[in-house]
């Protein structure tokens, strides 16, 4: 019976990492006071002029203009553009995070498996957040003591920063939006769609807010 249940909670967790894996979550921060469009055209810049020749930012700054252009500006082309767009994005060296799992009645993440629900022992009542039975040391600790197994990894923190004025001296910011998310990759390639993507959603936002965007990934 201990391995069926064992086995069970195994499954459970399986499953929900594969379920997490399957969703991108990141802050979105944003501030504005931006009119309606009204056909603008802009030109894309980056914040670092470093970057000016850069083929990585052109990649970015081709995803960002397609949603503009949905929002209902124009690419200036050659010509002098209405509204000049900032770009800036960044990924930091990482933080080593550890967890724990327990080999016996405890699987998960952390102290007393990390996140997850409430659970009841009914010998003697304690609601500790985690996954798998909680053990009382009153009760289980002759028996069998927990084996943790611990692990490591790296958490990176990525960054995308949009800024849009107005192509004049003296002008202030018409927008201007942060998107951070935390995960274990730092391939920008790989995840600037997804954060453009967040930027976007429910764009411009009620400005002085910050929204958790979550976005269902393909599973394929």
């Amino acid at each position: 019976m201990t391995k069926i249940v064992k086995l069970f909670f195994v499954l459970s967790m399986v499953g929900l990492i594969s379920a997490c894996s399957n969703t991108f979550r990141s802050d979105v921060s944003r501030f504005h006071e931006l009119p309606k469009p009204h056909g603008e055209t802009v030109s894309i810049v980056p914040a670092d002029p470093a970057k000016a020749t850069s083929l990585e930012f052109a990649s970015y700054a081709n995803i960002v203009g397609s949603y503009l252009s949905r929002q209902g500006y124009v690419p200036a082309g050659d010509g002098k553009a209405d509204l000049i767009v900032e770009l800036d994005y960044s990924v930091d060296d990482g933080k080593v995070m550890v967890r724990s799992s327990g080999s016996s009645f405890s699987f998960g993440y952390g102290v007393y498996g990390g996140y997850g629900s409430y659970f009841y022992n009914p010998y003697w009542y304690s609601p500790h957040w985690g996954y798998g039975f909680y053990r009382s040391p009153f009760l289980w600790r002759s028996y069998a003591p927990f084996d943790r197994d611990v692990r490591s990894y790296v958490k990176y923190t990525r960054k995308l920063t949009m800024i849009i004025r107005p192509n004049a001296d003296g002008q202030k910011n018409l927008f201007e939006g942060t998107v951070e998310s935390k995960g274990r990759s730092k391939d920008l390639p790989k995840l600037m769609p997804h954060m453009v993507q967040a930027l976007f959603t429910n764009f411009p936002g009620t400005s002085g807010s910050t929204d958790r965007v979550v976005i269902e990934l393909d599973k394929n």
